[in-house]
């Protein structure tokens, strides 16, 4: 479901409170690539002196997710990635989730989501899984479609009455 995504071009990225190692292995089992950073790597408090050179917003954006993070750092990265004028979805279900599903331009609580993370959510999901998600994805761009064909063949229509007289 995660390579159907990427296949799409909608950029997956994890955000894990696990350690940075099975944030690693779970992204490489997954197939999001293993291109993560620790939560320090936010702060700018990471040890590394090349991760330290690299803003955070540039960081944020190039990374396939982040290790041992809290809910004030979701928040962060979805603040960080709308200012780079990116259209942010995130998933959650726990009320640690719920400023940042908030703040997301798509919150979406999974299935077994608490009341503050659907409470928070644009979307509540009523099955398990992602492919709800990306059944979704394929069903908007289908109708977005149909409405840019309709707006084209109107618009064809309208020029034609205006200059057929």
């Amino acid at each position: 479901t995660i390579r159907r995504a990427l296949n799409l071009g909608v950029n997956v990225k994890m955000i894990t409170g696990d350690q940075l190692a099975i944030g690693k292995e779970t992204g490489r089992r997954l197939g999001m690539g293993t291109n993560m950073y620790p939560s320090s790597a936010l702060l700018g408090t990471h040890k590394d002196a090349n991760l330290a050179s690299i803003p955070v917003e540039e960081l944020i954006e190039k990374a396939d997710g982040f290790a041992g993070v809290f809910p004030e750092h979701k928040y962060e990265i979805v603040k960080k990635l709308q200012e780079r004028k990116h259209i942010v979805g995130m998933t959650g279900d726990g009320v640690n989730d719920a400023p940042a599903l908030k703040k997301a331009d798509i919150g979406i609580a999974v299935a077994d989501a608490t009341d503050a993370a659907r409470g928070a959510s644009d979307i509540v999901l009523t099955e398990p899984g992602l492919s709800v998600i990306i059944s979704a994805v394929l069903t908007s761009r289908a109708i977005f479609q149909r409405m840019k064909n309709y707006t084209i063949y109107a618009v064809s229509i309208t020029i034609r009455i205006v200059f057929g007289f």
